[in-house]
């Protein structure tokens, strides 16, 4: 159910379901007694306040060739303040100083406390004071030093720090994940247990784990949202080496709301036979010593690399203003911004379209878990028309403006700006097999004798990898890496394909800012991508250089035993 309120009627609203909540209570009673008597000496007021409280419970169990490795429950509850000085034109906020460690209780990165479990009004009210005490100093002493370190410099565009939003309301509880741990416990060993039947397999795990977070959030403006995100998660994972040491390895994750958005047992014990077979083949495989020419991208491998050279490239945030250049060379968080230098420019081929979309649940029978109904700023979700025809329209932003994006896109999320679920559409598209066959004529062309197809990728390494020939047979590849590829690489894009892949995964971690650092969020958010196929004119293949370590000398003890 989604309530959406203004004014008056918000702040009545919220009065009622104050009643019924310690928390929720003890948030809006101390939100008004700051606004209204928060202030040191002559000093500013607070113009915004923001309460963030998060409860979260877990689950974990975590095993290897059938023993538990480890297994736990947790109940956390976290406050995230923030409180800005000054005015939405110019306040406190992208501001670095030294000493790191804040005043009072709050620490300098992102004002986080932990607050007792318990239901007690008057414990709550107290920790939520101390926290916008501590929260409020710390933001007069960097207004001042932001203040200081402007004294010198002319600000090339009048871009606010924040922008204004309409307050709303919304409720969005979603059923909670019931995950039954000795049940959990029993799939994690028995699905560990088949890596038994793999001696050459030199470490596996497999993991399952359920989170569900209640999130309470209250703003000055009248902002208020209620939110109970379940997730689970089953990640595996099995690594090796070849004869020559180099390391090989491979995954498989999935993620749902409930148990029965995971695989079933018997389709994740398939799944692990079959990762343990192409493990055991890419030992024996031969390497790719040098390739330059075309590449085609396939299901998983496509959307990986999407997500780390593109994708992670739209979201924008204002430069980090410091007290000295020194503290930000040595910290490295003067982000590059992506994107954010090519708005109106081709970014990709014409027939190309790309949508954030976080209102999306499902891409045909597929779900969708990067939706949300409102961002971490309380804006309301909607869908974003990021390229259109192959012109980047706009990056990815927070109330915090950025160049040429004045307005929030609602993609602030619980560890900074980032995408929801992202659609690759197509104007223009070619069936598998033609991709194929355009992909070896390519190669053809360029004095190749084959072409190279990548199925699957990890970040920046090549987990499956074909060469590709005239008569359409196949022969595997081994520890290909690949370079030549950037951004600016997929304005050269070829060809996709009719159909597209959903893939999912967790945010990237971004070291890019101090300002996202929360304790408070537990799991990273997660992204799905819905993308196609995609054939590259131009990507470099080669072996990988430097050493590795021999394998084990002697054999395993499973391999002596069976």
């Amino acid at each position: 159910m989604r309530r959406v309120l203004v004014g008056g009627l918000l702040l009545a609203s919220f009065r009622v379901y104050a009643q019924e909540d310690a928390v929720t209570r003890a948030m809006h009673e101390e939100m008004q007694r700051s606004m209204q008597k928060l202030q040191l000496e002559q000093l500013d007021k607070p113009y915004f306040i923001s309460y963030r409280v998060v409860d979260s419970d877990s689950k974990e169990v975590s095993a290897t060739l059938g023993s538990v490795l480890s297994r736990s429950e947790s109940r956390t509850r976290f406050l995230t303040v923030s409180v800005r000085v000054g005015d939405y034109s110019l306040d406190n906020s992208n501001f670095l100083s030294l000493p790191f460690g804040g005043t009072g209780v709050v620490q300098m990165f992102g004002g986080n406390m932990q607050l007792p479990l318990d239901d007690n009004y008057e414990e709550l009210r107290r920790q939520i004071w101390l926290a916008t005490d501590g929260a409020y100093k710390k933001a007069l002493e960097d207004l001042s030093g932001k203040r200081a370190a402007l004294q010198d410099k002319n600000r090339v565009e009048n871009i606010p720090d924040f922008t204004k939003a309409t307050p709303v309301s919304i409720t969005d509880i979603a059923p909670r994940a019931d995950v039954d741990l000795p049940n959990a416990t029993k799939i994690v060993r028995e699905a560990s247990a088949t890596f038994r039947q793999m001696p050459y397999i030199q470490t596996s795990q497999v993991e399952l784990s359920s989170e569900n977070k209640l999130e309470r959030y209250l703003n000055s403006e009248g902002t208020t949202f209620t939110r109970q995100a379940p997730r689970v998660t089953l990640r595996v994972s099995a690594s090796t080496q070849a004869a020559d040491g180099m390391p090989l390895s491979d995954f498989l994750a999935a993620y749902g709301y409930a148990m029965k958005d995971l695989p079933s047992e018997s389709v994740l014990l398939t799944q692990i036979h079959k990762m343990g077979e192409q493990l055991s083949k890419l030992r024996n495989a031969p390497l790719e010593d040098r390739y330059d020419g075309p590449v085609l991208f396939e299901d998983q491998a496509a959307a990986e690399l999407f997500a780390r050279h593109f994708a992670e490239l739209l979201p924008a945030q204002p430069n980090v203003i410091a007290s000295n250049p020194q503290l930000l060379q040595s910290l490295r968080v003067q982000q590059s911004n992506g994107l954010l230098n090519k708005l109106h420019s081709r970014v990709l081929p014409d027939f190309l379209t790309v949508v954030d979309d976080p209102t999306a649940t499902h891409a045909g029978d597929s779900i969708l878990l990067g939706g949300y109904k409102i961002d971490e700023e309380g804006v309301p979700s909607k869908q974003t028309l990021v390229v259109q025809d192959g012109i980047l329209k706009t990056v990815l932003t927070s109330r915090a403006p950025v160049r040429g994006v004045l307005e929030s896109t609602g993609n602030l999320r619980e560890r900074g700006v980032e995408a929801s679920n992202l659609f690759v559409n197509s104007s223009k598209s070619s069936s598998p097999e033609e991709l194929r066959k355009q992909l070896v004529g390519s190669a053809k062309s360029r004095g190749n004798a084959y072409g190279i197809v990548i199925r699957r990728l990890s970040a920046n390494s090549v987990i499956l990898a074909y060469r590709i020939y005239e008569d359409g047979h196949e022969e595997l590849i081994r520890n290909a890496e690949i370079s030549g590829v950037n951004s600016a690489s997929f304005k050269e894009i070829l060809a996709v394909s009719n159909q597209r892949i959903v893939y999912t995964e967790g945010t990237p971690l971004r070291n890019n800012s101090p300002f996202n650092l929360n304790p408070s969020s537990g799991g990273r958010p997660l992204i799905s991508y819905v993308v196609p196929s995609l054939l590259f004119e131009d990507v470099t293949i080669e072996k990988p250089s430097g050493e590795v370590p021999k394998p084990p000398i002697a054999s395993s003890p499973l391999a002596e035993k069976q």
